[in-house]
């Protein structure tokens, strides 16, 4: 059927349109086939390190045990059955949401993890935001300006955070500003055994607010203060070169001297050419730091004893217990190539070069 305007003839313009959508529908069916292969992976990875680790069997009653009491534990587990089955059974629990249970606490993985995660994504959304706060500006005022003070002082910063172990960083934080100089409160958590706000939703800071709780607000960012500032000092160093060799990038393309030559104001140049323009490699370096951060950032909560996902994991491992490690592992991964993906269809969206 041809697409006609109203005197009979093609319409170009509904032609153009028609084949820019077929594009990004075959990308994005593309990208998610990508997607769904990524988390297969990720979960026969997971599978297999049951399996090598150790069988589950064992973890379960232990090594002491009779003939009797094993067969009757493999078939209780569905061990006794070929691995391609349990594999089955395994990708149908996860569909499920089923990550098995802890040998510690006798508690749904599922739900021990839905406990912490707030706590993980709190820490990560105000690291992520404080690492935009300086490195996106500093890095666009070091291309603007190379060699200059931005660009010396994003360096400087920048080999700090990757030179710098972030666990070493939150002791010598926290020996500094809480230890001799009193600044912040002690490291133990989110509120220090406080009672937090009311559940809305997990996050302690938005809670508090939505409570209309200052004062609890207030508490919150001084117990959220140090290892968000540890975690971004560690992570912003990717953002802020991306930042600057994307800005210096843009700055030396033809269409941005063709618009000086043309006396267009500096400001207009900035926000209507530079800034789209290099937006994209920011865009996806923030994505990919955030989708890092939310299982990277194990050592900083282990630290300052934050009741996040990473130190769920840690604990796991200290009582070897196996379900909630790979739950962790499992979880974080989907995020991270979740993010990935939903950030490569925005860049498409945003960049109509990606669409050719």
């Amino acid at each position: 059927m041809k697409l006609q305007n109203y005197s009979g003839s093609e319409d170009p313009q509904q032609i153009n349109n028609f084949a820019i959508f077929s594009r990004l529908m075959r990308y994005f069916i593309k990208r998610l086939g990508i997607l769904f292969i990524v988390l297969i992976a990720v979960s026969m990875l997971t599978f297999s390190v049951t399996r090598i680790a150790g069988t589950p069997l064992y973890a379960a009653i232990g090594v002491y045990s009779t003939k009797e009491m094993i067969e009757e534990r493999k078939e209780q587990m569905g061990l006794n059955k070929p691995l391609w089955e349990q594999y089955t059974n395994y990708l149908t629990g996860l569909a499920d949401g089923n990550l098995g249970s802890s040998r510690r606490t006798f508690a749904p993985v599922k739900d021990e993890i839905g406990d912490r995660l707030p706590a993980t994504a709190e820490l990560v959304i105000f690291a992520v935001g404080l690492s935009i706060l300086w490195a996106v500006p500093l890095g666009a005022t070091a291309a603007f300006k190379p060699h200059g003070w931005a660009d010396r002082l994003g360096s400087i910063l920048s080999q700090f955070g990757v030179s710098v172990p972030s666990f070493w960083l939150g002791l010598i934080f926290i020996y500094i500003f809480y230890y001799i100089l009193g600044a912040f409160p002690a490291p133990f958590g989110r509120l220090g055994g406080a009672d937090p706000p009311s559940f809305v939703t997990g996050l302690y800071s938005i809670d508090a607010l939505i409570n209309g709780n200052l004062t609890l607000f207030l508490e919150t960012l001084r117990y959220i203060a140090m290892p968000a500032i540890t975690l971004s000092f560690t992570s912003s160093p990717p953002i802020f070169s991306v930042t600057r060799s994307a800005v210096s990038k843009v700055l030396g393309s033809q269409f941005v001297e063709a618009a000086r030559s043309y006396g267009i104001p500096s400001r207009v140049i900035n926000f209507r050419h530079i800034a789209p323009n290099a937006a994209p490699p920011i865009i996806n370096i923030v994505a990919m730091t955030f989708g890092y951060m939310i299982g990277g950032a194990v050592l900083v909560e282990v630290v300052f004893s934050w009741p996040g996902i990473g130190t769920y994991a840690v604990q796991a491992m200290d009582f070897s217990d196996y379900d909630p490690v790979l739950g962790v592992v499992l979880l974080s991964a989907t995020i991270y190539v979740v993010i990935y993906f939903l950030v490569d269809i925005l860049q498409v969206v945003l960049d109509p070069r990606l669409r050719e």
